[in-house]
């Protein structure tokens, strides 16, 4: 019987010691924002093995990362009713996740609900007014979104939609764009997965029709923040899909650089086609070999064992990679930008590499927001990963961050250490399709077949 009683109490122990890890190890990966190695975390580690309350925070927190927002929700109302005292000082950035996916599944005025008691909180207590009117601000551009109705409702059957790919080359600067309409009015848009929101000019608003709302948006770009208004389209076709109800962020693109702003002029921004609606279409294959953009009638199964891409805090994707010694590399995908193009972060570490094999040379981006120019080194070639899928491409920029003309080191939307590099499409042009799926949250690159 001792012996029996010694070996239960020994096994406790060792249970106890094993929960206690499970803990450290879901607190650190969480503490350190590593999403990707979390969901793995949580699928390798039994659930008896995680504290109850640490492995609801950690599957929320994949949940929406990894663009699951309807059982995103349903486990954050069970933290916010049942955890607050563990939550502590996180309840507060729980609600604003809850309401970050409230709007993802189309319930905004529920967001709205939760932003604005938010607001009436903290302002009951004396919290700074400069803390607390974003929540309000947000509070009352849910509203308004909420009284045009349904958003992004369909008026196509679910079936494969091919869509021709038009290749646009503006002075060395290729871009995807698709024809299609706004209101019944024929036009070009820009297929660019870097943008968050729909974007249009002040002036094609005008020229297309569209419905502009009283409320305010703030979108971020190259140097940094710009005021901006919604407006909506009562229709949007891109090929044979249409969809009624698609909001636009009406951004005056100037940046107050005369080059920048005259290359402009040449070149006027299409509407810019961004990620929302690219989630309602659930998977789109970019076939580079026949030039069309592919929208299945059933997403692809996923070929990998894993997620490869994650929904950012910025509204974009980020892509998990690996470079040829097998490290992980994370790289923002950016359909509109041409040039795939590494960040200081990774240049931090690999710069006695780079600065014995690269050749000096600059970075020039323009957007919302400004102008940025940097001091990089360019490499002879680095091989891009994208699933699967293996290409090279022939030279790489690398961003040392430093101003070109200051000295100083400049800091831009992507360059916050977050990501090692920008996946553009002079990356993807090196594969015959590759697949984005956003249900599944995973990229795929199928290489052309060798002739």
């Amino acid at each position: 019987m001792l012996k029996k009683l010694l070996l239960a109490s020994c096994l406790l122990v060792s249970i106890n010691i094993q929960a206690q890890n499970a803990d450290v190890r879901i607190g650190q990966l969480i503490n350190e924002s590593n999403w990707f190695e979390l969901e793995r975390e949580l699928k390798e580690t039994s659930a008896n093995s995680i504290s109850p309350f640490l492995r609801q925070l950690a599957t929320v927190m994949t949940h929406h990362y990894f663009n699951r927002p309807d059982s995103a929700c349903i486990v954050l109302a069970d933290l916010l009713n049942n955890h607050q005292q563990e939550l502590g000082d996180q309840t507060m950035s729980m609600v604003v996740l809850l309401s970050t996916n409230l709007v993802r599944i189309g319930h905004f005025n529920d967001a709205a609900d939760l932003l604005q008691n938010l607001y009436d909180q903290l302002t009951a207590i004396g919290t700074d007014s400069t803390l607390t009117e974003p929540y309000k601000a947000q509070a009352q551009q849910y509203r308004a979104l909420a009284a045009c109705g349904p958003l992004y409702q369909p008026l196509h059957e679910s079936d494969e939609y091919r869509i021709p790919m038009v290749i646009n080359d503006k002075d060395g600067q290729r871009s995807i764009e698709m024809d299609g309409s706004i209101n019944g009015k024929e036009g070009r848009f820009l297929f660019d997965t870097g943008a968050g929101v729909n974007l249009i000019t002040p002036e094609l608003a005008k020229e297309y029709g569209l419905r502009s709302l009283n409320t305010d948006i703030t979108v971020g770009g190259i140097g940094g923040m710009k005021q901006g208004g919604y407006a909506i389209a009562d229709t949007l076709r891109i090929g044979g899909t249409t969809w009624i109800n698609v909001p636009f962020a009406v951004i005056d693109m100037q940046t107050g650089h005369e080059e920048a702003d005259k290359f402009s002029e040449k070149h006027q921004l299409s509407p810019v086609i961004g990620l929302p609606v690219m989630f309602c279409m659930q998977e789109i294959q970019l076939d580079f070999e026949h030039r069309e953009l592919v929208v299945p009638a059933t997403p692809t199964p996923n070929p990998q064992s894993k997620s490869n891409l994650i929904r950012t805090e910025t509204e974009g994707l980020q892509l998990k990679t690996a470079d040829e010694a097998g490290t992980h590399v994370y790289l923002h995908f950016d359909t509109g930008c041409y040039y795939t193009y590494m960040q200081p972060t990774w240049y931090n570490r690999h710069q006695k590499e780079v600065d014995s094999t690269g050749v000096p040379d600059s970075l020039r981006m323009a957007g919302i927001g400004g102008v940025s120019i940097t001091r990089t080194y360019k490499l002879p070639r680095m091989k891009i990963r994208i699933g699967n899928g293996t290409a090279t491409i022939d030279s790489v920029n690398v961003n040392t961050g430093i101003d070109l003309h200051t000295g100083q080191l400049n800091t831009t939307a992507f360059s916050d250490g977050a990501e090692d590099g920008v996946l553009g499409l002079n990356a993807l042009e090196k594969f015959s399709k590759v697949i984005l799926n956003l249900k599944d949250m995973y990229m795929e690159a199928i290489p052309f077949t060798e002739k």
